[in-house]
Protein backbone atom coordinates (compact mmCIF):
# COMPACT_ATOMS: atom_id res chain seq x y z
CA UNK A 1 0.00 0.00 0.00
CA UNK A 2 1.51 3.71 -0.99
CA UNK A 3 2.11 5.45 1.86
CA UNK A 4 -0.18 7.74 3.10
CA UNK A 5 0.22 11.47 3.88
CA UNK A 6 0.54 12.44 7.61
CA UNK A 7 -3.04 13.81 7.59
CA UNK A 8 -5.38 16.58 6.08
CA UNK A 9 -3.62 19.69 3.83
CA UNK A 10 -4.61 22.45 4.53
CA UNK A 11 -5.71 25.40 1.97
CA UNK A 12 -3.47 28.50 2.45
CA UNK A 13 -5.68 30.74 0.48
CA UNK A 14 -9.24 29.62 2.79
CA UNK A 15 -7.98 28.33 5.56
CA UNK A 16 -9.89 24.97 4.71
CA UNK A 17 -8.44 21.36 5.03
CA UNK A 18 -8.92 18.74 2.05
CA UNK A 19 -8.50 15.25 1.99
CA UNK A 20 -5.21 14.84 -1.05
CA UNK A 21 -4.12 11.14 -1.27
CA UNK A 22 -3.13 8.52 -3.94
CA UNK A 23 -5.45 5.40 -3.82
CA UNK A 24 -4.63 1.92 -5.24
CA UNK A 25 -1.58 0.53 -7.10
CA UNK A 26 -0.32 1.08 -10.83
CA UNK A 27 -2.19 0.82 -13.60
CA UNK A 28 -5.17 2.21 -12.16
CA UNK A 29 -3.93 4.32 -9.06
CA UNK A 30 -5.84 7.61 -9.10
CA UNK A 31 -5.71 10.59 -6.37
CA UNK A 32 -8.36 11.99 -4.82
CA UNK A 33 -9.11 15.40 -3.74
CA UNK A 34 -12.12 16.27 -1.66
CA UNK A 35 -12.83 18.98 0.71
CA UNK A 36 -13.20 18.33 4.29
CA UNK A 37 -15.49 21.42 5.05
CA UNK A 38 -13.68 22.61 7.89
CA UNK A 39 -11.23 24.91 9.44
CA UNK A 40 -10.56 22.91 12.48
CA UNK A 41 -7.52 20.68 12.57
CA UNK A 42 -8.50 18.29 14.75
CA UNK A 43 -12.09 17.83 13.13
CA UNK A 44 -9.85 17.92 9.85
CA UNK A 45 -7.63 15.51 11.08
CA UNK A 46 -11.38 12.61 12.27
CA UNK A 47 -12.91 13.36 8.59
CA UNK A 48 -9.31 12.43 6.93
CA UNK A 49 -9.38 9.37 9.01
CA UNK A 50 -12.43 8.71 7.93
CA UNK A 51 -12.32 9.25 4.24
CA UNK A 52 -8.93 7.32 4.17
CA UNK A 53 -10.78 4.09 5.57
CA UNK A 54 -13.72 4.85 3.02
CA UNK A 55 -11.67 5.29 -0.07
CA UNK A 56 -9.75 1.96 0.55
CA UNK A 57 -12.17 -0.09 1.36
CA UNK A 58 -14.06 0.88 -2.07
CA UNK A 59 -10.95 0.21 -3.81
CA UNK A 60 -10.78 -3.24 -2.37
CA UNK A 61 -14.28 -3.74 -3.06
CA UNK A 62 -15.17 -4.09 0.68
CA UNK A 63 -18.92 -4.02 0.72
CA UNK A 64 -19.37 -4.65 4.27
CA UNK A 65 -16.81 -3.12 7.14
CA UNK A 66 -14.70 -6.26 8.78
CA UNK A 67 -16.18 -7.40 12.27
CA UNK A 68 -15.26 -5.26 15.27
CA UNK A 69 -13.43 -6.75 17.94
CA UNK A 70 -15.28 -6.74 21.13
CA UNK A 71 -15.23 -3.62 22.82
CA UNK A 72 -15.71 -2.80 26.60
CA UNK A 73 -18.49 -0.31 27.85
CA UNK A 74 -15.41 2.07 29.60
CA UNK A 75 -13.11 2.12 26.42
CA UNK A 76 -16.43 3.58 24.56
CA UNK A 77 -16.83 5.96 27.08
CA UNK A 78 -13.38 6.97 26.82
CA UNK A 79 -13.19 7.25 23.12
CA UNK A 80 -16.96 9.00 23.10
CA UNK A 81 -16.03 11.85 25.12
CA UNK A 82 -13.24 12.27 23.64
CA UNK A 83 -15.19 12.75 20.45
CA UNK A 84 -17.45 15.32 22.03
CA UNK A 85 -14.67 16.94 23.16
CA UNK A 86 -12.17 17.64 20.57
CA UNK A 87 -13.81 17.00 17.42
CA UNK A 88 -17.61 18.20 18.35
CA UNK A 89 -16.23 20.84 20.99
CA UNK A 90 -19.16 20.19 22.99
CA UNK A 91 -19.71 22.65 25.77
CA UNK A 92 -21.38 20.35 28.03
CA UNK A 93 -18.82 17.17 28.03
CA UNK A 94 -18.05 17.28 31.20
CA UNK A 95 -21.54 16.63 32.19
CA UNK A 96 -21.48 13.46 29.48
CA UNK A 97 -18.55 12.33 31.10
CA UNK A 98 -19.89 12.53 34.47
CA UNK A 99 -23.08 10.73 34.00
CA UNK A 100 -20.89 8.28 31.83
CA UNK A 101 -18.84 7.70 35.04
CA UNK A 102 -21.96 6.75 37.11
CA UNK A 103 -22.79 4.47 34.78
CA UNK A 104 -19.95 2.59 34.53
CA UNK A 105 -19.48 2.56 38.05
CA UNK A 106 -22.22 0.86 38.22
CA UNK A 107 -21.82 -1.33 35.34
CA UNK A 108 -18.65 -2.33 37.58
CA UNK A 109 -18.16 -5.95 35.69
CA UNK A 110 -17.11 -3.77 32.50
CA UNK A 111 -19.88 -5.14 30.02
CA UNK A 112 -19.00 -5.68 26.08
CA UNK A 113 -21.08 -3.44 24.34
CA UNK A 114 -22.53 -6.64 21.86
CA UNK A 115 -23.70 -8.17 25.46
CA UNK A 116 -25.53 -5.23 26.98
CA UNK A 117 -29.03 -5.96 27.34
CA UNK A 118 -32.27 -4.39 28.36
CA UNK A 119 -31.98 -6.33 31.38
CA UNK A 120 -28.67 -3.88 32.16
CA UNK A 121 -30.62 -1.12 31.39
CA UNK A 122 -33.71 -2.38 33.74
CA UNK A 123 -31.07 -2.29 36.71
CA UNK A 124 -29.96 0.93 35.46
CA UNK A 125 -33.49 2.61 35.34
CA UNK A 126 -34.04 0.94 39.37
CA UNK A 127 -30.36 2.25 40.54
CA UNK A 128 -31.03 5.92 39.18
CA UNK A 129 -34.45 5.96 40.37
CA UNK A 130 -32.97 5.06 44.15
CA UNK A 131 -30.95 7.45 43.74
CA UNK A 132 -33.78 9.71 43.29
CA UNK A 133 -32.76 11.16 39.87
CA UNK A 134 -35.98 12.95 38.36
CA UNK A 135 -38.20 10.85 35.18
CA UNK A 136 -36.82 14.25 33.15
CA UNK A 137 -32.69 13.02 34.74
CA UNK A 138 -33.35 9.58 33.69
CA UNK A 139 -34.31 10.32 30.66
CA UNK A 140 -31.66 12.44 29.65
CA UNK A 141 -29.20 9.62 30.79
CA UNK A 142 -30.45 6.98 28.56
CA UNK A 143 -30.65 9.32 25.38
CA UNK A 144 -26.98 9.97 26.25
CA UNK A 145 -26.98 6.17 25.84
CA UNK A 146 -28.56 5.80 22.84
CA UNK A 147 -26.33 9.03 21.63
CA UNK A 148 -23.08 6.65 22.32
CA UNK A 149 -24.38 3.32 21.07
CA UNK A 150 -25.14 5.50 17.78
CA UNK A 151 -22.17 6.76 17.64
CA UNK A 152 -20.45 3.43 18.21
CA UNK A 153 -22.13 1.90 15.02
CA UNK A 154 -21.48 4.78 12.97
CA UNK A 155 -17.81 4.28 13.80
CA UNK A 156 -18.13 0.52 12.85
CA UNK A 157 -17.24 -0.37 16.83
CA UNK A 158 -20.39 -2.45 17.41
CA UNK A 159 -22.95 -4.80 15.08
CA UNK A 160 -25.25 -1.84 14.97
CA UNK A 161 -27.72 -2.84 17.59
CA UNK A 162 -28.84 0.19 19.88
CA UNK A 163 -30.24 -1.95 23.12
CA UNK A 164 -31.52 1.44 24.22
CA UNK A 165 -34.30 1.21 21.50
CA UNK A 166 -35.81 -1.36 23.59
CA UNK A 167 -36.75 1.27 26.66
CA UNK A 168 -39.54 3.73 26.56
CA UNK A 169 -38.48 7.24 27.89
CA UNK A 170 -40.90 8.45 30.93
CA UNK A 171 -43.72 10.82 30.22
CA UNK A 172 -42.47 13.83 31.72
CA UNK A 173 -44.91 16.88 32.48
CA UNK A 174 -42.43 20.12 32.50
CA UNK A 175 -45.09 22.55 33.88
CA UNK A 176 -44.07 25.02 31.31
CA UNK A 177 -45.94 27.99 30.87
CA UNK A 178 -46.23 31.55 31.28
CA UNK A 179 -47.12 33.71 33.66
CA UNK A 180 -49.69 36.04 34.49
CA UNK A 181 -49.49 40.07 35.11
CA UNK A 182 -50.48 39.28 38.96
CA UNK A 183 -47.76 36.44 39.02
CA UNK A 184 -45.33 38.68 37.75
CA UNK A 185 -45.90 41.60 40.55
CA UNK A 186 -45.37 38.54 43.01
CA UNK A 187 -42.24 37.36 41.72
CA UNK A 188 -41.46 41.15 42.07
CA UNK A 189 -42.29 41.77 45.30
CA UNK A 190 -40.06 38.53 46.20
CA UNK A 191 -37.23 39.53 44.64
CA UNK A 192 -37.14 43.02 45.88
CA UNK A 193 -37.45 41.24 49.70
CA UNK A 194 -34.68 39.24 48.86
CA UNK A 195 -32.61 42.07 48.20
CA UNK A 196 -33.17 43.64 50.97
CA UNK A 197 -32.69 40.76 53.50
CA UNK A 198 -29.47 39.72 51.61
CA UNK A 199 -26.43 39.31 53.96
CA UNK A 200 -23.49 41.86 52.39
CA UNK A 201 -21.60 38.42 50.57
CA UNK A 202 -24.68 37.15 49.45
CA UNK A 203 -24.22 38.40 45.97
CA UNK A 204 -26.83 35.86 44.11
CA UNK A 205 -29.29 36.91 46.43
CA UNK A 206 -28.08 40.78 46.40
CA UNK A 207 -28.71 40.65 42.50
CA UNK A 208 -32.25 39.18 42.61
CA UNK A 209 -34.18 41.68 40.75
CA UNK A 210 -31.09 41.95 37.81
CA UNK A 211 -31.84 38.91 36.78
CA UNK A 212 -35.37 38.06 37.03
CA UNK A 213 -35.55 41.60 34.90
CA UNK A 214 -33.18 40.39 32.58
CA UNK A 215 -34.21 36.66 31.51
CA UNK A 216 -37.43 38.40 31.49
CA UNK A 217 -36.73 41.16 29.34
CA UNK A 218 -34.04 39.44 26.89
CA UNK A 219 -35.46 35.83 26.69
CA UNK A 220 -32.24 34.73 27.66
CA UNK A 221 -32.07 31.37 28.92
CA UNK A 222 -30.54 31.57 32.65
CA UNK A 223 -27.10 29.70 31.80
CA UNK A 224 -26.63 32.13 29.05
CA UNK A 225 -26.71 34.89 31.41
CA UNK A 226 -24.85 33.69 33.91
CA UNK A 227 -21.83 33.26 31.19
CA UNK A 228 -22.66 36.22 29.68
CA UNK A 229 -18.96 38.52 29.73
CA UNK A 230 -18.96 41.98 29.29
CA UNK A 231 -17.38 41.57 25.80
CA UNK A 232 -20.58 40.40 24.67
CA UNK A 233 -22.39 43.66 25.55
CA UNK A 234 -21.04 45.84 22.16
CA UNK A 235 -22.57 49.38 22.39
CA UNK A 236 -26.42 48.90 21.38
CA UNK A 237 -26.42 44.80 21.42
CA UNK A 238 -25.47 42.13 23.57
CA UNK A 239 -23.47 39.53 20.78
CA UNK A 240 -23.53 35.98 21.69
CA UNK A 241 -21.10 33.93 19.68
CA UNK A 242 -21.96 30.14 18.02
CA UNK A 243 -19.95 28.53 21.12
CA UNK A 244 -21.95 30.58 23.69
CA UNK A 245 -25.73 29.56 22.65
CA UNK A 246 -27.40 26.21 22.91
CA UNK A 247 -28.34 26.31 19.21
CA UNK A 248 -25.16 27.36 18.11
CA UNK A 249 -25.91 30.03 16.29
CA UNK A 250 -24.69 33.68 16.78
CA UNK A 251 -27.35 35.52 19.17
CA UNK A 252 -27.96 38.71 19.09
CA UNK A 253 -30.21 41.01 21.39
CA UNK A 254 -30.99 44.61 21.38
CA UNK A 255 -30.18 46.90 23.99
CA UNK A 256 -33.40 49.06 25.18
CA UNK A 257 -32.98 52.05 27.36
CA UNK A 258 -34.36 49.43 30.05
CA UNK A 259 -32.18 47.03 29.86
CA UNK A 260 -29.43 49.89 29.16
CA UNK A 261 -30.19 51.02 32.98
CA UNK A 262 -30.07 47.23 34.48
CA UNK A 263 -26.56 46.46 32.78
CA UNK A 264 -25.16 50.11 34.30
CA UNK A 265 -26.15 48.77 37.85
CA UNK A 266 -24.49 45.45 37.18
CA UNK A 267 -21.29 47.46 35.79
CA UNK A 268 -21.02 49.43 38.94
CA UNK A 269 -20.61 46.26 40.85
CA UNK A 270 -18.34 44.22 38.80
CA UNK A 271 -15.82 41.95 39.94
CA UNK A 272 -13.40 42.33 37.58
CA UNK A 273 -13.02 38.79 36.25
CA UNK A 274 -14.77 39.88 32.86
CA UNK A 275 -18.88 38.99 33.46
CA UNK A 276 -22.08 40.32 33.44
CA UNK A 277 -23.44 39.11 37.22
CA UNK A 278 -21.01 39.70 39.95
CA UNK A 279 -20.25 36.50 41.42
CA UNK A 280 -17.51 35.22 43.87
CA UNK A 281 -16.77 32.17 42.72
CA UNK A 282 -17.96 30.79 39.09
CA UNK A 283 -17.25 26.85 39.20
CA UNK A 284 -20.29 25.00 37.57
CA UNK A 285 -21.09 23.44 40.89
CA UNK A 286 -21.48 26.41 42.69
CA UNK A 287 -23.18 28.23 39.80
CA UNK A 288 -26.38 25.22 39.96
CA UNK A 289 -26.02 26.12 43.74
CA UNK A 290 -26.48 29.59 43.84
CA UNK A 291 -29.10 29.06 40.89
CA UNK A 292 -30.98 27.07 42.99
CA UNK A 293 -30.68 28.64 46.13
CA UNK A 294 -32.31 31.84 44.21
CA UNK A 295 -35.27 29.49 42.73
CA UNK A 296 -36.15 27.92 46.07
CA UNK A 297 -36.46 31.79 47.87
CA UNK A 298 -38.24 33.09 44.58
CA UNK A 299 -40.57 30.16 45.17
CA UNK A 300 -41.32 30.83 49.11
CA UNK A 301 -41.47 34.42 48.80
CA UNK A 302 -43.59 34.80 45.77
CA UNK A 303 -46.17 31.76 46.88
CA UNK A 304 -45.51 30.38 43.30
CA UNK A 305 -44.73 26.95 43.81
CA UNK A 306 -43.99 26.12 40.45
CA UNK A 307 -41.59 28.89 39.83
CA UNK A 308 -38.71 28.09 37.23
CA UNK A 309 -36.46 30.77 35.79
CA UNK A 310 -37.10 29.17 32.26
CA UNK A 311 -41.02 30.29 32.64
CA UNK A 312 -39.72 33.55 32.21
CA UNK A 313 -38.27 32.94 28.97
CA UNK A 314 -41.81 31.52 28.36
CA UNK A 315 -43.36 34.68 29.49
CA UNK A 316 -41.12 36.75 26.88
CA UNK A 317 -41.70 34.87 24.41
CA UNK A 318 -45.49 35.11 24.77
CA UNK A 319 -45.92 38.31 25.37
CA UNK A 320 -43.66 39.48 22.07
CA UNK A 321 -45.56 37.19 19.80
CA UNK A 322 -48.88 37.97 21.08
CA UNK A 323 -48.71 41.33 21.63
CA UNK A 324 -45.90 42.93 19.56
CA UNK A 325 -46.68 41.00 16.62
CA UNK A 326 -48.60 43.35 13.77
CA UNK A 327 -47.45 46.57 15.07
CA UNK A 328 -44.15 46.26 12.83
CA UNK A 329 -42.94 43.14 14.69
CA UNK A 330 -42.56 40.26 12.56
CA UNK A 331 -42.18 36.65 13.47
CA UNK A 332 -38.56 36.04 12.39
CA UNK A 333 -37.56 39.21 14.49
CA UNK A 334 -38.68 37.37 17.43
CA UNK A 335 -37.32 34.37 16.21
CA UNK A 336 -33.81 36.12 16.26
CA UNK A 337 -34.27 37.43 19.88
CA UNK A 338 -35.10 33.82 21.20
CA UNK A 339 -32.48 32.06 19.11
CA UNK A 340 -34.79 29.87 17.22
CA UNK A 341 -33.83 28.75 13.85
CA UNK A 342 -37.47 26.70 13.47
CA UNK A 343 -40.89 28.53 13.61
CA UNK A 344 -42.61 25.50 15.27
CA UNK A 345 -39.85 25.93 17.82
CA UNK A 346 -40.94 29.81 18.84
CA UNK A 347 -44.96 28.93 18.28
CA UNK A 348 -43.97 25.94 21.52
CA UNK A 349 -43.41 28.96 23.76
CA UNK A 350 -46.47 30.92 22.56
CA UNK A 351 -49.08 29.50 25.42
CA UNK A 352 -52.78 30.10 24.67
CA UNK A 353 -54.95 32.71 26.91
CA UNK A 354 -58.78 32.46 26.68
CA UNK A 355 -59.08 36.58 26.79
CA UNK A 356 -56.37 36.91 23.86
CA UNK A 357 -58.32 33.84 21.86
CA UNK A 358 -61.70 35.96 22.39
CA UNK A 359 -59.80 38.75 20.95
CA UNK A 360 -58.71 37.08 17.94
CA UNK A 361 -62.60 36.05 17.27
CA UNK A 362 -63.97 39.88 17.65
CA UNK A 363 -61.21 41.43 15.34
CA UNK A 364 -61.98 38.57 13.15
CA UNK A 365 -65.29 38.92 12.87
CA UNK A 366 -64.75 42.71 12.62
CA UNK A 367 -62.38 43.01 9.77
CA UNK A 368 -64.70 40.98 8.20
CA UNK A 369 -67.49 42.83 8.76
CA UNK A 370 -70.27 40.99 10.64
Amino acid sequence: MPKRREGPVKNKQTDYYFFDEYVGFPPDRKRVRISLRTKDPLRAQWLWEQEYKKQWSAYYGLEKPRRPTPLLFSDLVEEYVKYQRDIKKAKEWKTTQYRLDIIKRFWNEDPKIAEISKAHLVKLDAFLKAEKKSKYTINHYFALLKAMFNYATREEKSSGKNPINEIRPYTVDEKRREYSPEELKQIFDAVEKIEREARANALIDKNAKNIVLILLYTGMRVGELLNLKWENVRKDRIVMKRSETKQRKEKVIPITPVLQRILEDLKSKEKGDGYVLPLTRRRGSMLSGWTNHLLRKIRKHSGIEDFVFHNLRHTASTIMVSQALGQGVGLADVMKVLGHSQVKTTMRYLHADFDRMKKALEILQERAGT
